[in-house]
């Protein structure tokens, strides 16, 4: 009898601990990557197609705000007729939610874009995006909704948004 008092007592003490541990801590993250959902959602756009937009628009948070496919097909058209190049250069998973209650991730972003001197011109961006939990899986912040202004103010004034000139060497024997 002891034994199973003892045994119940332990379990529930168990059960308390481990739901108190676990309280407030940072969700299971979606095994597709922040970073990996930023490259898919660009190269859709860089596609042109009218079916990869519609697929990059599902990638679209919809928390905030519902955007009109055709509002996002005209701000999103000229995408691909660009020859810049954009690479993930790291990602910040969130620690914890934001004032909001979101988890928002922040993937940093390198832009190379064509010059008319033949150099590329390089600049620096982030893009925010927004555990859908329910969906379980990240969407892109693609009107910045998570972007605090205080934030961007401070780092549009540093360093993080200096650009500049690379030297690309000419290939030779063509």
């Amino acid at each position: 009898m002891k034994t199973r008092a003892f045994l119940l007592a332990t379990a529930l003490v168990g059960i308390v601990t481990l739901t108190g541990c676990t309280k407030g801590k940072a969700p299971t993250f979606p095994e597709k990557s922040p970073a990996e959902v930023a490259t898919t959602f660009f190269k859709l756009l860089q596609d042109q197609g009218r079916l990869s937009n519609q697929e990059a628009l599902k990638m679209v948070s919809t928390k905030y705000i519902e955007l009109n496919p055709d509002s996002f097909r005209k701000w999103t058209e000229n995408f691909g007729t660009s020859a810049s190049k954009i690479k993930v250069v790291g990602t910040t998973l969130p620690m914890a939610r934001t004032k909001s209650g979101d988890w928002v991730a922040t993937v940093n972003l390198e832009i190379k874009t064509p010059s008319l001197f033949g150099d590329f011109f390089t600049s620096t961006s982030k893009l925010n995006l927004i555990l859908d939990e329910k969906e379980k899986e990240w969407k892109v912040d693609f009107v910045a909704d998570t972007v605090d202004e205080t934030q961007y103010m401070t780092a549009s004034q540093g360093h993080e948004h200096q650009a500049h000139q690379e030297h690309q060497e000419p290939e030779s024997g063509k």
